[in-house]
């Protein structure tokens, strides 16, 4: 963890130093983009600079704003519909019902689990950035256990056990240096085997969505600063450092 955080800390250095003597600064932000999953659906396409809902949970990428992914991942939420509250997950939690898990809701059978022998692709414009990245690399199960103990009343009920998991654990490091600029048009699709596949919720007061979610640094006005692209290093700035 701590050579991840050395590298963070070398790529922020690096933008802030090509922003010395602006009035721009590098923030610590994320770009998050939500898609419902679809029974029988296996192609999902995550437009960064079109979030869905546009605000605190969905972030897209404003056309003059610059973004520099450090960690990133393609997660499962979990949302109650009334509410709108949602829990994610860099894996598929289970619950089918009768079996202990560690979570009240989730998938009732292993079939989502086909999401992880898909691939990502990314394309920049008419640029191929990654054509066939692995998605077995997004599936991080934590250690949990669910067991069924006996109450003060000798009744039996379910004891779910997770251990810590943060966002840093969750996420995958981005090993190239990407620079996103929003004058681009990025497109990151998620391809997986989902014919004759169903995706069903132990309970029906929820829905699950695809989170591509990215954590990094945001440059507002990043594409625009000293004069435009003849002289900005980010006024077009795509793929790697």
């Amino acid at each position: 963890m701590n050579d991840i955080r050395s590298i963070i800390k070398d790529r922020f250095d690096k933008v802030f130093s090509q922003l010395r003597g602006t009035k721009i600064y590098p923030e610590e932000s994320k770009l998050r983009v939500s898609l419902p999953i679809v029974n029988g659906k296996g192609q999902y396409i995550f437009d960064i600079k079109n979030a869905t809902v546009d605000g605190v949970v969905e972030q897209h990428l404003d056309r003059n704003d610059v973004f520099v992914p450090n960690m990133w991942g393609v997660l499962i939420a979990i949302k109650n519909k009334a509410t709108g509250v949602e829990t994610l997950y860099p894996y598929a939690p289970k619950n089918n019902g009768n079996d202990p898990s560690v979570h009240a809701v989730g998938f009732v059978d292993d079939q989502i689990e086909s999401l992880y022998n898909g691939f990502l692709a990314w394309n920049v414009d008419n640029q191929v950035m990654l054509s066939n990245y692995p998605m077995e690399k997004f599936r991080k199960v934590p250690r949990q256990q669910g067991a069924f103990v006996l109450n003060s009343q000798d009744a039996a009920v379910n004891e779910g056990i997770q251990s810590e998991w943060t966002l840093d654990k969750a996420l995958e490091l981005i090993m190239p240096r990407y620079t996103i600029a929003g004058t681009r048009d990025h497109k990151i699709t998620v391809t997986f085997p989902a014919a004759g596949l169903t995706f069903a919720l132990n309970d029906s007061d929820y829905e699950a969505s695809l989170v591509l979610y990215m954590d990094g640094f945001l440059v507002k006005g990043g594409c625009e600063y000293k004069g435009g692209t003849g002289a900005n290093p980010f006024g077009d700035a795509v793929g790697q450092w």
